[in-house]
């Protein structure tokens, strides 16, 4: 897991580099007003989709084969996996507690922990970017955007997981949560 962290940070610099001057230019082109707290958040979400993008939706071993084709000068000589992706339509949670077939392991916990903690920025971030995102709209949006990551995934060589789509959902309304709680702080200090 660190791996592929420590792989796309590299793309999502550049990414957030590139969008840093869009943004000087389009603003000193225009002569806009800058709100800095929008700008850093918003540059914050550019970078966050940026790394989520690479992390879920681009083959798993894309950019170790491109890191190591830099650093060698010739590819790996493995695959990149396309349209290779299983599919789990049954819950972890329904396996193990129902059908017994499933040990909770250290894997499938941090597998689970870890689909949940990576869409929480996404809860947060998304109210703040996009003023639109309310208590109505969340949860159709918490459900849309795991589900098409997840239909996505077996194109690119990953896995369609059923647990990754509840995972990721409950990431979401829980970083939707804290802002709402923060908003509701910040109101009552006011």
């Amino acid at each position: 897991m660190l791996e592929a962290f420590l792989n796309v940070v590299p793309i999502t610099i550049i990414v957030g580099i590139i969008y840093v001057i869009y943004r000087i230019i389009k603003i000193k082109k225009n002569k806009l007003s800058v709100n800095y707290f929008y700008e850093i958040v918003k540059f914050i979400f550019v970078c966050y989709l940026t790394g989520l993008i690479n992390l879920v939706l681009v083959p798993s071993n894309l950019w170790s084969h491109f890191w190591f084709y830099i650093k060698t000068g010739y590819p790996t000589g493995d695959s990149l996996g396309l349209f290779s992706g299983s599919f789990n339509f049954v819950p972890s949670l329904y396996k193990y507690l129902i059908k017994s077939e499933l040990s909770i392991g250290t894997w499938v916990r941090d597998m689970l922990i870890g689909n949940m903690l990576m869409f929480i920025p996404m809860g947060i971030l998304l109210p703040l970017v996009f003023k639109k995102i309310n208590k109505k709209n969340i949860f159709i949006i918490s459900i849309l955007i795991p589900l098409s990551i997840e239909i996505i995934q077996p194109i690119v060589g990953r896995s369609f997981d059923i647990d990754d789509i509840i995972m990721n959902f409950i990431g979401i309304i829980i970083g939707y949560l804290v802002i709402v709680i923060f908003r509701k702080l910040k109101e009552k200090n006011t």
